[in-house]
Parts: structure tokens; sequence; C-alpha cells
């Protein structure tokens, strides 16, 4: 049986002045698999997530979240749709503890606005419990001391700041988490614990988009792999096919030859 996309990019374009950052670039997003996204520096990855999440508008192109065009949605509303992501470099909010860091993840399940708090105080007690609970949720699943939930986030060894981040991500219950750059900063053990929490992430059926340039982690975790050059899809398809893609090789991963000169 096909599984339907859980995200559907088609002909995504985003132009800054005269230099074309991302040009029509489309693939899908399968559920419970991982769909890693290749290139050089500069190629328009990082460009693509923050299309993808609302941060950036496209000139061209339209993004489905489960058949819903979310082309125009902002920010917000595609985090409410399911629409999660981490950064390249940790964003701890300063002065906030772990737990506090991870339940601004689940603050879309927020049921009051303003003026119910301010007329029912005690709902807004409630919430933060749920939240919290959420929150403890999420840092349990990847793997972050508890002894380390009321520190400043700030304050933890990097490693675990990047799991703080997945965790604030899996908070909000998203059916997309967008990585970029996971693995960046981190040694070979937390590495291969990335790519093993990254495969059990999927397994619940969230479909996951990962930039990377660990590629010995991309190729054994991921079940589709696209390669952006110049902000251009080069090629996509599975691990195997893309090391032995000929365009690829010359134009990212290097000949045997080229490495030798």
């Amino acid at each position: 049986m096909i599984s339907v996309p859980v995200l559907s990019l088609s002909g995504l374009t985003k132009r800054f002045g005269g230099i074309q950052a991302v040009s029509g670039v489309s693939f899908d997003l399968a559920p419970g698999a991982i769909t890693a996204v290749i290139g050089p520096n500069g190629a328009g990855k990082t460009t693509l997530i923050n299309l993808i999440t609302g941060v950036l508008s496209l000139n061209d192109g339209a993004i489905r979240l489960e058949g819903a065009d979310i082309t125009n949605e902002p920010v917000h509303r595609r985090a409410v749709a399911g629409v999660a992501r981490t950064y390249q470099t940790p964003q701890m909010a300063a002065g906030m503890s772990v737990l506090r860091n991870v339940m601004a993840g689940a603050y879309r399940f927020g049921r009051y606005g303003l003026l119910s708090t301010l007329l029912r105080p005690w709902t807004i007690i409630t919430e933060n419990e749920e939240m919290a609970e959420r929150a403890a949720h999420a840092l349990r699943r990847v793997s972050v001391p508890e002894e380390w939930w009321h520190q400043p986030a700030s304050d933890l060894p990097y490693g675990l700041q990047r799991r703080v981040e997945i965790a604030r991500a899996l908070a909000q219950d998203p059916k997309v988490i967008l990585l970029d750059e996971p693995a960046a900063g981190l040694n070979p053990s937390e590495t291969a614990d990335l790519a093993r929490l990254l495969t059990d992430i999927a397994a619940d059926g969230r479909a996951v988009l990962l930039v990377e340039h660990d590629m010995p982690m991309v190729m054994s975790i991921s079940s589709h792999v696209v390669v952006i050059n110049f902000g251009r899809k080069l090629a996509e398809g599975t691990p195997a096919q893309i090391l032995t893609n000929p365009e690829v090789i010359a134009a990212y991963l290097g000949s045997d030859e080229e490495e030798a000169a």
C-alpha cells in the first residue's frame, strides 16, 4: 500500500534580489521515514527549512501538510498544524530552565487566552501542570537526565542542549520534524545515540526531514535522500542510488581520484 505523504513540497522557489536561493524544489516526506537533504554549504538547505516553517515566504510553489495547503499560513499556524523544527545552533531561552524551555514547545496545546486567565487565574495553574507533564515526557524520550531539568538550559553540555531542542520540538507532538544539522559539534558516541533517537522518532509515524553533513549517519538512517546544489534539486533516491549517482559524486560526494589529488 502506498502511504500518503505527510508533507508535499511543489516547486518551492525563493529569490533574494537577483539570487535564486531555492529554485523549483519538489519532493515529499513520508510518514514513519527519515528523508535527508544534503548538499554543499550554501546550497539552500536551511533556506528550504525556513520556507517550510514560514520564516521565509515563497516566491513560487506550494506546501501541503496532509493534503491541506499551508503555503500562506503564518509560522504559528504551521506549528499548531504539526510542523516543528530545530536549528543549526541550539536555541536556548536565556535564564530559563531546561523544563521551561521544553514547555515552550508544548504551549501550542494551551486552551486559555489572556481574558480567561485574568477572570479564572486557577486555569493557568492547571494548564502549566499539563504543559510541564508534556515537557517531562519529551525530556525522558530524548534521555535528558532529570537532575538537569531545573538547571538553566544554557548551562547544559552542548550534546544535551541538542537533545533539549529535539525535546522541545517533540513537545509540540508534530507530524513533521525538521532537523537542521543536529549532529554538528557532536562526538562519534553522541552522533550514534542521535541516529538511534531519530530512527525511534520516525518509528512513531512522524515524517523526519534531516539536513546533515555527516554522510555515514545520513546514509545509515535515511530511507530517502534529496540532493540540493545551487538551490536546485540535483537528485533524489535511496541512499544506495545517491551514493552511485555520477552527478552527485561530481558535485558533492567527490571521487577517489579527487581525494587522491
